[in-house]
């Protein structure tokens, strides 16, 4: 009983002493006491769709169909003794509504642990907050070839005077129709990441950040590779038959300044394909590769601080350059996308995008991108056209 009572007590350094009661600071918050705490949260995103040619039908479309809702999410953050930390955030109206669901249990400074239903930690851009992107859409390369959430368990802290931040878990695919069984699809993943400036009186400054992550899942048999979108949604490469260990690797630097900031990431895909030829043997592994790299420039800023005065309070000026492509380790004899083909014919899509963020307030953002996507199929194998496609989107959010 003593070792329960100390494990649940509050850390060394405790925080200021608060009131029980409702405070406001830029959201409702519950103070439950002595280092606990509920946060309320709430937030809706809507788009409007002004160019798209990918579709020959838009022009025809009216104010109600270009606009739609892109998320509306409520969410409860909290911490009880200053050790346990929890989320609980839903989509509302949404037949599977459950996004984030976990508990977070600090044991000490070096390790923490969690376990619900959360990011798998493979991606930086995943891995940010749908209202903290820079950009409406995310790059194809992490849209497409990055997990997003599962069931699982996951070990995580900081560690060389917070220089270094590591992430390793085992997550089930699908776990809401079989939960932890013998014959589960589990993913291994592990992510470190090393941010060698200093941040004040220890290590660990955002500044300047590398990461680099390594994922191993089951692959069932079945026609589930990974395959490729438009930014729009319509599918250029189509998924095929595929078996045995799907292995993720990725790689991303960001440097942040207070008028500028830079990211980018490399990710790579290696699906097996054990029997799956059409005589019962084994197919060369699918190979998807993607990365993008991403600038931010900071317009507005004044007397060292980010933001500008108000309404123009924060102005950035966005832009980015993705690629995806998809093959196989095959590269000889003739080329294919039939979807048993040893040597998968290369197919990949480059994307820029342009945009302007204003932040109108703390709690009100208006992003606009310009995207221009083009098909490349070197072998002229698919039945889409290859010519530059345009797509304009605006998007409203308000997050507090």
């Amino acid at each position: 009983m003593a070792a329960v009572l100390a494990f649940l007590a509050p850390a060394a350094a405790p925080a200021r002493a608060q009131e029980p009661g409702v405070t406001w600071d830029h959201r409702p918050t519950i103070v439950l006491g002595e280092g606990s705490r509920i946060d309320l949260h709430a937030r809706a995103q809507s788009d409007y769709l002004v160019r798209d040619e990918s579709d020959s039908d838009v022009a025809s479309l009216t104010f109600e169909d270009r606009l739609s809702v892109a998320r509306k999410r409520v969410s409860v953050e909290g911490v009880l003794f200053d050790r346990v930390s929890f989320e609980v955030e839903g989509e509302v109206g949404d037949e599977q509504p459950w996004r984030d669901v976990y508990a977070d249990v600090k044991v000490n400074r070096k390790l923490r642990i969690r376990a619900g239903h959360f990011k798998v930690p493979f991606s930086l851009e995943q891995l940010t907050r749908g209202t903290d992107l820079d950009f409406i859409a995310r790059p194809a390369a992490v849209s497409d070839l990055s997990p997003s959430r599962d069931i699982g368990v996951m070990l995580h802290g900081r560690l060389a005077d917070k220089a270094v931040k590591y992430e390793g878990g085992v997550f089930e695919v699908d776990a809401a129709a079989r939960l932890w069984k013998a014959d589960a699809t589990r993913t291994y993943a592990g992510r470190v990441t090393i941010a060698p400036l200093a941040d004040g009186k220890s290590r660990g400054s955002d500044a300047l950040e590398f990461s680099a992550a390594l994922l191993r899942s089951d692959l069932p048999e079945g026609r589930s590779s990974l395959n490729g979108h438009l930014v729009m949604g319509d599918t250029f490469f189509h998924k095929m038959f595929v078996n045995g260990i799907r292995t993720r690797m990725g790689a991303s630097v960001a440097w942040n300044a207070r008028r500028a900031s830079v990211h980018g990431e490399w990710l790579r895909a290696l699906d097996s394909r054990r029997g799956q030829a059409i005589d019962g043997g084994d197919l060369s592994d699918l190979v998807s590769t993607g990365g993008y790299a991403a600038g931010v420039w900071h317009l507005l800023a004044r007397d060292g601080h980010r933001w500008g005065h108000a309404p123009l309070r924060g102005i950035d000026v966005t832009g980015r350059f993705d690629r995806l492509t998809y093959g196989s380790t095959a590269t000889v004899d003739d080329a294919f996308l039939n979807p048993r083909a040893d040597h998968v014919a290369p197919i990949g899509k480059d994307t820029w995008t342009a945009g302007v963020n204003w932040h109108v307030n703390r709690w009100v953002k208006i992003q606009a991108n310009a995207v221009r996507e083009q098909i490349v199929d070197p072998l002229a194998l698919l039945p889409l056209s290859t010519a530059p496609l345009w797509s304009t989107v605006v998007r409203f959010q308000v997050a507090m």
